[in-house]
């Protein structure tokens, strides 16, 4: 990014910019490139006395020397400026000499610089404003909300602004603050992608399908071709429960060769939910394909579909070709993932001996893995090995997310084995942590049981 003279020279502290991206799902190096964003980043300087520091004729002198060395010697200009500034200099040599940073990628030093300036003048408003991109930049969202805010509480109503406080809010789960920011930047900048996009992900996030769809389709009317806007398309139509209409959606971007891995995988989801199986499957194995590589557990999550609604050949293979993919690659995590469906396609198909092995291999390495020993338990239990499953069941009983759940199935391997009166008191155990109806309903009749087994006696 090169500097500009306007902007070292501090001459106006406006800024008008736009961006041509949108945000959502996530802001793209474009947005910080754009060469409006970099004008609205830098500004130019005009006093506004109530919102920014004034500069005395030693810093005007001090600034000039910085612009005849920024124009070629960034870093010599750095230098000269941090030997220049201190606590008793103005904000505004801080907020030079921040940006500066900026310019070269040394986002700490300039978060730190810009929140100097700050203390010095409170009030400063281009340099809350840039806090907060800097701020973003870092992933620090909530400081950027809470900064971006700032500046637009002090007087800045420019579309990034409102663009970039959206983004904070949305990914912070903040979605109607998030909707009323985007709905801000359409209103002062009615063309803009930017807000409209992020709108749309409001949209989305909060279920209003309907809605999303009505702007997605005025959308497309000026930009036929864009892909966000296609994509979102299909997810309003399958929330509208229009699977079929939002399986041509998808279909149209992938024979215009546009769709991405994930927006294949997407169309394979939609496919399936369709009961066409064949077309689910080939569209899975063509993300599959693509040279861009998702998250292991994404393809994870299209094998477990295949696996859950019993296409268990279709799983297994998709599962050899993720691993083909993948080589070596895996995490421990990951690794543990593929186990996993591996052991759920075993169970399926009836082979548990194969299952049982997979699983106790998971819990050698992850004696706490929940999941894990729970379905080692079931396997056991099937096999009438009451004790082992039982110590199984009361190791996964040790873990608070999975407590519940154990205790509910170590009673019902009790109930069958006739221990009536330990089911009892481990439902009872698991009622007094999670009340649930059917639990109650189940111990009511385990209790009647009991009593029946006493009276007989």
């Amino acid at each position: 990014m090169k500097p500009t003279i306007y902007f070292l020279t501090l001459l106006c502290m406006s800024s008008h910019g736009l961006i041509s991206r949108a945000p959502a799902p996530e802001l793209t190096q474009d947005f910080w490139n754009d060469p409006a964003f970099v004008r609205g980043f830098m500004g130019d300087y005009g006093f506004r006395s109530e919102v920014e520091p004034r500069i005395d004729k030693a810093e005007q002198f001090i600034l000039r020397e910085v612009v005849a060395k920024a124009e070629n010697q960034m870093e010599q200009a750095i230098a000269y400026l941090e030997k220049k500034t201190n606590d008793k200099t103005s904000a505004a040599l801080d907020f030079a000499l921040a940006t500066m940073y900026y310019q070269l990628g040394r986002l700490t030093p300039s978060e730190k610089t810009y929140e100097k300036a700050l203390t010095k003048f409170p009030s400063f408003l281009r340099a809350r404003k840039n806090l907060g991109f800097v701020q973003l930049s870092l992933g620090k969202l909530e400081e950027a909300s809470q900064n971006l805010a700032r500046a637009i509480s002090l007087g800045e109503a420019d579309g990034i602004s409102y663009v970039a406080l959206g983004y904070c809010h949305l990914s912070l789960g903040r979605v109607v603050s998030a909707e009323n920011a985007y709905r801000m930047g359409i209103l002062l900048h009615p063309e803009s992608t930017d807000a409209r996009n992020g709108l749309v992900n409001c949209l989305l996030t909060t279920n209003r399908f309907a809605e999303a769809l009505a702007l997605l389709d005025e959308l497309l009317e000026t930009k036929p071709n864009d892909l966000f806007c296609h994509k979102a398309r299909a997810s309003a139509l399958q929330g509208l429960g229009k699977e079929e209409d939002a399986a041509v959606a998808l279909e149209t971007l992938r024979r215009m060769n546009r769709l991405d891995a994930a927006g294949t995988l997407s169309l394979g989801d939609i496919y399936h939910n369709l009961g066409l199986n064949h077309l689910s499957l080939a569209s899975y194995q063509q993300a599959l394909a693509k040279k861009e590589k998702l998250s292991l557990s994404r393809y994870a999550r299209a094998a477990k579909v295949l696996i859950v609604r019993g296409s268990y050949g279709a799983g297994f293979k998709y599962l050899g070709e993720i691993e083909q993919k993948f080589g070596k690659g895996f995490s421990e995590d990951e690794e543990r993932i593929i186990r996993m469906l591996q052991a759920e396609v075993r169970i399926a198909t009836g082979k548990r001996k194969e299952a049982a092995t997979i699983i106790e291999d998971i819990i050698q390495k992850r004696p706490l893995d929940g999941e894990a020993l729970l379905l080692s338990a079931r396997l056991a239990s099937e096999e009438l090995d009451y004790a082992r499953a039982a110590l199984r069941y009361e190791r996964a009983a040790k873990l608070p997310e999975f407590e519940v759940e154990a205790l509910i199935e170590h009673a019902r391997m009790l109930v069958g084995a006739k221990d009536y009166q330990q089911a009892a008191d481990l439902l009872e155990r698991a009622q007094s942590l999670s009340p649930q109806p059917r639990v109650a309903r189940y111990l009511q009749a385990i209790n009647n049981l009991n009593l029946s087994a006493r009276k007989s006696i």
